[in-house]
Order: structure tokens, then C-alpha cells, then sequence
């Protein structure tokens, strides 16, 4: 699940379409979204053009969170809604969509030692924790009512700085660490 719904005040327009590396940062979250997932929804507050035309290229299920503008709790929790009904689920990664420098390989990481361990995962670099979270399906609640669980989660040490980059404001795209 890649959260996409921001209003990117800092960054003074809409980031997703700010481009790194030849591409918008969001066509980047999905490209490692899909390499690590089954299944791919992006949240956002609302459909536009800029979005059906990469989802024609990047595959992914659009759910619009018309409360977005509330926080990243709704945009987390309207992403849970949508996948409440699917049986098969066995865990979520969420993914931030202004986090392009997270690798596939890191995603992948995750979401193993999720099913592994059985308990929600978080990245964590130098002390920062970073994203994408997994979550196992039986922890789903708590993380649509209040995000990570922290005290039952495992952190796990990383060494790639992209799990904790994100672009907040235009300065921010010339230091994120290359995938």
C-alpha cells in the first residue's frame, strides 16, 4: 500500500510528480511496491490524468481517500478499508509516496521477515525508523487505529539510508541516497 495523499505544503507543489532520476518519486514507491507485492493500492485524495497515466504503466489499484487532507491516518486507514475484504491477505508493507530511494531488495527484506516472525517490522537506520513498515494481517486493526505497534513490532537495523529519506522539500531530492 503506497500512501499518496498529501497536500506537500513544505514542498510548495505536488511532489509525486517531482522528478529524481529521470522519473516522478511516486513512479519510483510503485516500481518497488510492485517488486516486493502481489497486490498494489495508492492512496490518494483524489484521481487526476498525471495518475491514470502512470498507472497504465506501473500497475496499481487507486483508492481515493476524499479525508486525506485529515492526516496520514486516514489516508493509512482508508487503505485498510480497501483491503479488508481480500481472504488471502497474509500481511501489508506501506509505503510512503514520497520515499523513492527505498530498494527493492529492502522492501522484499521486510515483508520475509514479517511472515518469518509473525510481527509487524519496521526498518531502522541510526536510530531513525524508517519505512516501509510490513504488518501481518492479524495486526491490521491496530495499525489502521494507531499505526505501528511499536511495543509488539520488531525493529530491524538497516543499512541503507533510503528507508528514512523522504522529500519533504525540493533541497531534499539531491541527497537521497542512490537505490
Amino acid at each position: 500500500m503506497v500512501l499518496a495523499a498529501g497536500r506537500a505544503q513544505r514542498f510548495g507543489a505536488d511532489k509525486r510528480w517531482a522528478s529524481w532520476q529521470g522519473e516522478p518519486l511516486l513512479a519510483h514507491v510503485l516500481r518497488t511496491a510492485r517488486a516486493a507485492c502481489e497486490r498494489v493500492l495508492v492512496v490518494v485524495e483524489r484521481l487526476d490524468p498525471a495518475l491514470d497515466e502512470l498507472l497504465e504503466r506501473l500497475p496499481a489499484e487507486p483508492v481515493i481517500c476524499p479525508e486525506a487532507h485529515r492526516g496520514l491516518a486516514f489516508s493509512r486507514r482508508c487503505g485498510l478499508d480497501a483491503l479488508k475484504d481480500d481472504s488471502a491477505l497474509r500481511g501489508v508493507l506501506v509505503f510512503l509516496g514520497d520515499m523513492p530511494a527505498i530498494r527493492p531488495v529492502d522492501a522484499r527484506r521486510l515483508g520475509a521477515a514479517m511472515l518469518e516472525t509473525g510481527l509487524p517490522v519496521r526498518p531502522v537506520y541510526r536510530g531513525d525508523p524508517g519505512h516501509p513498515v510490513a504488518c501481518p494481517a492479524r495486526w491490521l486493526a491496530e495499525l489502521g487505529e494507531s499505526g505501528f505497534p511499536a511495543a509488539a513490532g520488531r525493529s530491524i537495523e538497516w543499512e541503507h539510508a533510503g528507508v528514512v529519506r523522504d522529500v519533504d522539500r525540493p533541497v531534499d531530492l539531491d541527497i537521497l541516497p542512490a537505490p
